[in-house]
């Protein structure tokens, strides 16, 4: 029978000892779990400010990207004009050539034309006399034929 009592009595040590266990778990276990419930904020917080700092970077790239591509616009442009400036200095050169050939060609009409003139004066006032001797002739047979005609 004191065996049996020992037993028992051993029994119910154990046994409150696994009760006191079990409540020291349980309570270890809620502590556990506010633990991480208290970590895993703090992470998603943390998440979301890297989140945030990431977006406000790709923006800041993305932004970047564009000024890029505008900067390659402008560069092309740039490019278009130096191409029509050189276009502009072409005709230039041409027109140049073009107004030394008018002067040369000026030059040679004006040559022409004096000796044209200087070959010319001479024989205009003898044609010139031909017709007034003729406008004459005809004058005369006017008045005569106005005589005949009208008495």
């Amino acid at each position: 029978m004191k065996e049996y009592l020992e037993r028992k009595l051993a029994s119910l040590a154990m046994k409150d000892d696994v009760e006191k266990l079990r409540q020291e778990t349980k309570a270890n276990f809620r502590q556990l779990r506010e633990e991480d419930k208290t970590s895993i904020t703090e992470l998603r917080k943390e998440t979301q400010t890297v989140l945030d700092q990431s977006n406000q970077v790709l923006a800041s790239f993305a932004q970047q990207i564009k000024e890029a591509d505008s900067l390659r616009e402008q560069m092309k442009q740039v490019e278009r004009f130096g191409e029509r400036i050189g276009q502009v200095e072409s005709l230039r050169d041409e027109i140049r050539e073009m107004a030394e050939m008018i002067t040369a060609l000026s030059g040679k009409v004006s040559e022409s034309l004096v000796e044209r003139r200087e070959q010319l004066v001479p024989a205009t006032p003898g044609s010139y006399e031909d017709l007034e001797k003729r406008i004459r002739e005809l004058e005369a047979r006017v008045k005569t034929l106005e005589k005949m005609v009208l008495p």
